[in-house]
């Protein structure tokens, strides 16, 4: 609009700036200017201040020759054709090509070790081309001298000392400032210091040059480095390791990183990488054993597994993760490289809520006492989505950490995809654009720039607290691993490989080059390095291997309850729960809540004093509560959970009438420090990620009940990898705990396919538990059939077992996951509310209900055993009925199984036939877990070895629930029926 405006307005006249278009300054045309100035000399109140404020510092430095003559309007007077306008064209144009370089320079970067562009580019540059200065000034420009120099921003244009440049000397500068082997992306940052404190580092670049020391131990951590891969690679070349070749230059840096994080006051860092480059990390960062790493590479530890004890599957050693601690000029420092499967990008989520729970066990509010680093794969950078949904956790209360240092280590390939057929964008880092990261780009076989980069990376997020992207650009020397043939696919590329030097000898002949070494240390280094790895070889060969502090770290306390009866019991006294209850279902009258939620919390504090039936809302509420009032973190997130998708819970109270007013929290009021102790946090609308993070956050702290709650059930299937790899087989594959609780809305009640189901089939197809453990013996099986199990699977049909279950999580000295499958219909369901009697010291966790009829067991004819919201229907069809001869078991706890439980429930039923009730399709649902297992109760029964559970419930169906309110009616209606004939 401005532009086409001007074109009408101007008269014809002299612009050395009229060729130029939008790109060369984000809002800022070269006609835009000259309009703008044009404006500012016939009235300089004309233009923004900031303008006008330019315009007067260029003419005023200039000093230009010219006398302002004020007119009616202030405005100046002169030539038009004359030099002031020639001289600020000039001025223009140059300040114009600096930000072409600022912004565009990376673009023609020297960042690819192979130079393969174009047949496989660092990104596709589509439709543009590279900066040419002959663009801005023609060849005998070249030899001009120009003005440059402002103070507004900083850099090359704020030196005081050298504001008028010749043009060749400039534009040299800037080629080696912003086109070398280092290139950055920074001008889309909205933050202006931000960006100038990144300006500083590269356009003063002269500043940051290498020592002869810092050089020196460079070339040692490289060679400790080149000597591991090469003796791995000889010892060991029928194995994969995925090694790092092609990017050594990272492990220097990642040393560089912890160094000078050791000395800036940080005291953990958190590790999430792939597999790539894995074991180079631990051998030389987290200086792992080469005796140890050795015996995972000859499978000598397998040797000692006894499959008869339970959670010792292990895994591959390039998915273990590892504890150490260093200590930098007196300042210790842990390292911690959390474990991960192969689902690459998985880890990512995890490292942030991991470092989050490390700050609030800290009180680091500041953030300056923990950061986490990422590790990402070039290829599983751009395709992975969790990578986004991670991201957005970067500014989110609740979730942000306080910046994380990401870095690529770009091999230029996935497998076998080139980066043309992996991404559309210009380089796999442009997500990072989506919360105005900064990225730096750099030359993976120049390693004194990759320690530099990495030195900025890390002072960039200690001072702002932000995160930050570095993409180490370098190649795999290898195939995907060892084995692979990489020449099927990438001819050309692995020809160059082949030819390739590799960087530490690269990086040693230029060092001698420069006589900072001699051959001689370099031999020497080299002797000294393979000599060490050969003595480890042989001791891992003789399995003389001392365990260092390499496994993942474990809780070093546990808060061990006290109050209330033994460490596994679950009740609260009745007074204690009086007392609790008024406090967190009291609003004040100061607090502008709405009407109904003040009514909301009348009704459950009444039901509390009157003791009048307590429904699922209030007993959780008391749970946490309860947790706190011992002296308990309570963390609870997902979507939408401080109102609770259903409107049940109302944690945060919202100022009705300040809409920039505190919420009220009536948790807190029972706490000195609640906002550290309890917390709800609304999540973005994701679910792997968050459930990544709360999962992350669990491993931190064994003394914080960390929940995630799901909008409904069924969405958990977005975060399946997160459940399968970490939640299910953690403490299996890798010996860590979590105690982290999934709450999963689930049931069906005509709502439709993604709506009902919870899908507690998948979650018990994960469970590890065994029917064979009835045959050994009754007492060790019980009291340890909960600690060797991976899970716990519950769906709880009264509010005081799903108070006992959250309790039961902490009030135990180990820890465990929790899959709750929550009924949303019994949410407000008179029938299902407990009595306080039911919370107190004399009530725990029912793994089983029995029937409460009062019929003998002799006389009943049937036994219908269910699960979860479906006795409700039960009961009332008996009651409808009048069959008293039926009995109706809950089992409350699927997984793991609790045998012993139902065995002396059903005994007493020997002239019963059994029946397994379910409102889930036959495919979906418990069915199928619990078939066996019953049955095997039934071979351990006296009297009952021949019966056999049949199935009741709806058949088979690739949906997990009808879209049509009737048709769910009449399927409920049916199998009810059946249920009672």
């Amino acid at each position: 609009m401005i532009r086409a405006l001007s074109r009408i307005s101007r008269i014809a006249r002299f612009s050395e700036l009229a060729k130029f278009n939008d790109s060369f300054n984000v809002g800022t045309s070269a006609e835009y200017i000259e309009n703008l100035f044009d404006k500012w000399h016939q009235n300089p109140t004309s233009v923004p201040a900031t303008w006008d404020a330019y315009f007067q510092q260029v003419v005023k430095l200039n000093q230009f020759d010219f006398t302002p003559q004020p007119t009616g309007q202030q405005g100046i007077q002169f030539d038009a054709q004359g030099g002031l306008r020639k001289s600020l064209s000039d001025h223009f144009r140059v300040r114009l090509m600096i930000n072409q370089y600022r912004m565009r320079g990376h673009e023609k970067a020297k960042i690819d070790p192979l130079e393969l562009d174009p047949l496989q580019q660092v990104g596709k540059i589509t439709g543009q081309s590279k900066i040419d200065v002959h663009e801005y000034f023609s060849e005998q420009d070249l030899d001009r001298e120009f003005y440059i120099f402002d103070q507004v921003s900083n850099g090359i244009t704020s030196d005081k000392k050298r504001q008028i440049w010749k043009l060749r000397d400039l534009v040299a500068y800037l080629e080696k400032a912003y086109c070398g082997k280092i290139s950055y992306e920074y001008m889309h940052i909205q933050n202006k210091e931000e960006r100038d404190w990144m300006r500083f580092q590269i356009e003063k670049y002269d500043e940051f040059m290498p020592s002869k020391e810092q050089k020196l131990l460079t070339f040692e951590r490289l060679c400790k480095e080149y000597v591991f891969s090469t003796f791995l690679q000889r010892k060991f070349n029928t194995s994969k390791r995925f090694g790092i070749e092609g990017l050594d230059s990272m492990i220097s840096g990642l040393q560089q990183l912890v160094e000078i994080a050791a000395k800036s006051g940080v005291e953990h860092l958190v590790f999430g990488m792939a597999h790539r480059g894995r074991l180079n990390t631990l051998y030389n960062v987290f200086q792992k054993s080469a005796e140890e790493m050795m015996m995972e590479f000859q499978d000598l530890k397998s040797q000692e597994i006894d499959e008869e004890v339970w959670g010792q599957s292990g895994d591959v050693k390039y998915h273990l993760g590892a504890t150490h601690h260093v200590k930098v000029d007196n300042k210790e420092i842990r390292l911690e490289m959390l474990p991960n499967p192969s689902h690459l990008e998985t880890v990512d989520p995890l490292v942030y809520g991991k470092v989050k729970a490390i700050q609030d066990y800290l009180r680091d509010l500041n953030h300056d006492k923990a950061f986490g680093v990422l590790i990402h794969g070039d290829a599983a950078m751009s395709g992975q989505g969790v990578v986004y949904e991670s991201l957005q956790m970067a500014e989110l209360e609740g979730y942000s950490s306080g910046g994380i240092m990401h870095i690529v280590a770009n091999n230029q390939i996935g497998f076998t995809t080139v980066p043309i057929d992996g991404r559309s964008g210009l380089y796999c880092t442009d997500i990072a654009h989506t919360i105005q990261a900064p990225v730096i780009h750099v030359n993976a076989d120049e390693p004194e720039l990759v320690d530099k980069v990495l030195k900025i990376a890390t002072e960039f997020r200690n001072k702002f607290k932000k995160d930050i992207f570095v993409d180490i650009v370098g190649y795999r020397r290898y195939g995907h691993n060892e084995q692979d043939q990489p020449k099927f696919t990438q001819p050309i590329m692995y020809e160059k490989i082949d030819k390739a030097k590799p960087v530490f000898l690269k990086y040693a002949e230029k060092l001698i080059a420069q006589g900072v070494l001699t051959q001689e240390k370099l031999d020497q280094s080299l002797k000294q390095h393979e000599a060490d790895l050969e003595i480890a070889y042989n001791k891992s060969r003789n399995k003389d291997v001392k365990q260092k502090d390499i496994e993942p770290a474990k809780w070093e306390k546990f808060l061990v309850p006290k109050q209330w009866g033994r460490i596994k019991d679950t009740g609260v006294p009745v007074d204690v729960l009086k007392n609790i209850g008024e406090k967190i279902n009291t609003i004040p009258q100061n607090v502008n809540s709405h009407p109904q939620i003040r009514k909301f919390y009348e009704e459950r504090l009444a039901s509390i004093k009157n003791d009048s039936g307590i429904d699922f809302a209030t007993a959780e509420a008391l749970a946490f509560g309860s947790l706190l009032y011992e002296g308990y973190n309570v963390r609870v997130s997902g979507e939408d959970v401080q109102r609770a998708t259903f409107s049940h819970r109302h944690a945060f109270i919202n100022d009705q009438k300040d809409p920039n007013g505190d919420p009220y929290v009536p948790l807190r009021t029972l706490v000195p420090d609640a906002p550290h102790r309890v917390n709800f946090f609304n999540s973005h609308l994701s679910e792997y990620g968050v459930l990544g993070f709360d999962y992350g956050y669990s491993l931190s702290n064994p003394n914080t009940l960390v929940c995630w709650e799901a909008q409904f059930g069924d969405f958990a299937n977005g975060c399946q990898i997160i459940i399968d790899n970490y939640i299910a087989s953690a403490e299996s594959k890798w010996n860590v705990d979590s105690g982290i609780v999934l709450l999963l809305p689930n049931g069906m009640d005509g709502q439709g396919p993604e709506h009902s189901s919870g899908r507690v089939e998948r979650f018990l197809q994960l469970s590890d538990d065994d029917p064979n453990v009835m045959d050994n013996i009754a007492g060790v099986r019980l009291k340890r059939q909960i600690r060797n199990s991976n899970m716990q699977i519950v769906q709880c049909t009264t509010p005081a077992n799903y108070f006992h279950a959250l309790r039961r999580q902490l009030r135990r000295d180990f820890r465990k996951p929790l899959i709750a499958m929550t009924s949303k219909k019994l949410l407000r369901y008179a029938p299902s509310r407990s009595p306080l009697a039911a919370f107190s010291e004399q009530g725990r966790f029912n793994q089983i209900y029995d029937d409460v009829l009062q019929t003998k067991p002799e006389n009943v004819k049937t036994v219908l055993l269910c699960s979860g919201q479906v006795y409700y229907d039960l009961l009332k069809a008996r009651e409808d009925k009048k069959r008293n001869d039926v009995a109706i078991v809950r089992i409350e706890q699927l997984a793991p199984f609790p045998y012993e439980f139902l065995q002396n429930v059903i005994v007493k039923y020997q002239n019963s036939k059994f029946l397994w009730v379910q409102e889930e399709h036959q495919n979906y649902g418990p069915w199928y877990f619990v078939k066996s297992r019953i049955n095997k109760v039934f071979d351990k029964t006296p009297g009952l070895e021949k019966n056999r559970i049949t199935y009741v419930g709806r058949k088979p169906s690739g949906s997990t629930a009808t879209g049509f309110h009737q048709l769910h009616d009449q399927q409920l209606h049916t199998f009810l029926q059946k249920a009672f004939e």
